[in-house]
Order: C-alpha cells, then structure tokens, then sequence
C-alpha cells in the first residue's frame, strides 16, 4: 500500500515540475517569436531564415529584404513584401500584418478576381488597384470553361502559356507598373505589399523591377523569382491531389503543376522583350515606367541601407 503510495506521490510530483517549466517556457502568450517572426529583429545571419513568413492564409508571403546591390548596399528588411492572394487572411493573420507596419497593398489582379475573392485586410490600410488581365487574344469570355477543361485533362500544353504572359506583362502593361512605381515613391519609404493571386507572375515581374532598379545583381532577381517554387510547393501538391481526387485521377496534373510554379524562362521572356521593344532595361525603366535619375535615387534612398 506504501508502495502504491509512493508512486502516486512522485507521479503527481512529477506532473506538477511539467506544468512550472511549461509555464517558464510558455509563459509569452501574446508574441511567440519562433511562431511569427519580424525579420529585422533577428540578427543579419538569421533574418534569411524567415524570408517567407509564416501567414495561415497565403502561402507566397515574403520579404524582399537583404538582397546585395552591385555597390554594396543591401535591400532593407521590413520594407517590401510580395505575396500571393490575401483573401484567406486569418484573424491571427491580420494581427501579424499589423505588427509588420505594413500601410498599403498593390493588389495587381483582375476586377474578375477581385470581386470573386476579395482582400481580407487591416481598416486602417490602404488598397491600390492596378488590375494587370491576362486572357489569350484568340478566346472570348464564352470559351475560358472550355480552355480550363483542355488546361485540365492536358488537351492544352500548359508549358508556353506563362512565357506568353511574361511577355504580355511587357508589352501591354507598362501603364499599370509606371502606376506601381508612382505609388512607392509617394510611399514616402512606409512598408508595403504588392499582390496577385499566386504571388509569382504579376508580382514576380513587379519584384523582378524593384530589385533591378535598387541594383540586385541579375542572377538574384531571378533567383529571387524562383523561389515561388520552393515556398509554394507543398500547397501546389495539396491543391494537385485535390484535383486528382476530384476528377478520380484522369487531370493531367503534371500540366497543372506547370501553371503553378515558375521557370526561368519566364522572366527571361519579359526581360528579352524589354531589350528588343525598348533596346534595354535602362530605356525601359526611363521610358516604359516615366522612372527619371531622381525617382531613382529617391527609391534607393527609400530602400537601400
């Protein structure tokens, strides 16, 4: 009976020693770092760790912070984001973008898209609605079902589609970046956000020109770019097995994927478009975007440190 007695008695003994340190430990309720970080409050060495952030509602969520310029200077952590859709925002979510400091979004989709997912978002921020449409010339509005279904059961290589909007961004949408840009210079250097839906091509072209024009070298622009891959791809996986249960395993997801992700190509299609309509990045930046030496300047004294 003593026995029993004992081992009754260390076993509470021990409950009660598990509950004082996980109270130690845990004892932060409101701000769980390791949870949801803030990039600039890390060490320079740790900061790339966090680059994508860890938001419950978008999976493309990320810093363009530390990237090196040509002369030296980095790109300031806590300053730019880039994201994919922000219509499945958590409460939690928010309250995260509001211990970011971010101001304002640059919500590059379509009225379509918008209206059908709207942005979930702080009251106090600001939207900028530059919507950038893509939709092949030869179909109307009546033939988008049946593309999907080709896209879909693999009727319809999917594998130029994005080079081709690459190019469109290029050549058909200058107006709505030159717009981009106005907006960070009247920014005033406050933080912010750029978005379409998968956070990859709209605003993987967007980031793609910011770092150009702040002088990232241009093997970490794209590689910049491609790390859509990376940071989307347990999602990209989920999403394809969910279309593969829907239509009992006859999509040709391998064409679906190729949708989802990005290549290099792609963004070297908008940048060889630039060179042969413009003659090169400098007039594209001067002429396309109305970018003059001072906005320049202005932009780097914004971002660079």
């Amino acid at each position: 009976m003593m026995g029993v007695s004992m081992k009754f008695i260390k076993y509470i003994f021990a409950v009660i020693i598990i509950v004082i340190i996980s109270a130690f430990l845990f004892d932060e309720k409101e701000d769980l770092s390791f949870e949801r970080p803030i990039p600039i409050k890390f060490s320079e060495k740790l900061r790339e760790d966090y680059r994508k952030l860890p938001f419950t509602g978008a999976h493309n969520f990320r810093d363009l912070g530390g990237y090196k310029t040509k002369d030296g200077q980095t790109v300031k952590w806590g300053k730019i984001y880039r994201s994919d859709n922000l219509h499945s925002l958590t409460d939690e979510d928010l309250k995260y973008m509001k211990r970011l400091n971010i101001k304002s979004v640059v919500d590059f989709r379509s009225v379509e898209e918008r209206e059908n997912e709207p942005n979930k978002l702080n009251p106090d921020m600001t939207q900028v609605l530059l919507p950038i449409k893509f939709q092949p010339k030869e179909l109307d509005d009546d033939s988008i079902k049946n593309f999907i279904k080709d896209l879909t059961f693999g009727d319809l290589d999917s594998s130029n589609l994005l080079r081709d909007f690459n190019i469109v961004i290029v050549e058909e949408f200058a107006e709505e970046y030159k717009n981009f840009f106005r907006h960070i210079i009247e920014n005033n250097a406050e933080p912010f956000i750029f978005h379409c839906t998968a956070g990859k091509d709209r605003a993987g072209f967007a980031s793609a020109m910011i770092l150009t024009i702040l002088g990232v070298p241009r093997d970490k622009v794209i590689e910049d770019y491609l790390l859509t891959n990376t940071y989307v791809k347990d999602h990209v996986d989920d999403k394809m097995l969910e279309i593969e249960l829907k239509t009992f395993f006859r999509a040709d997801t391998d064409n679906l994927r190729k949708i989802n992700l990005v290549e290099e190509r792609y963004i070297q299609a908008a940048f060889d478009t630039i060179d042969s309509k413009w003659g090169g990045m400098d007039r594209y930046i001067s002429e396309a975007l109305n970018l003059n030496e001072e906005d320049i300047l202005k932009l780097q004294n914004f971002y660079l440190e």
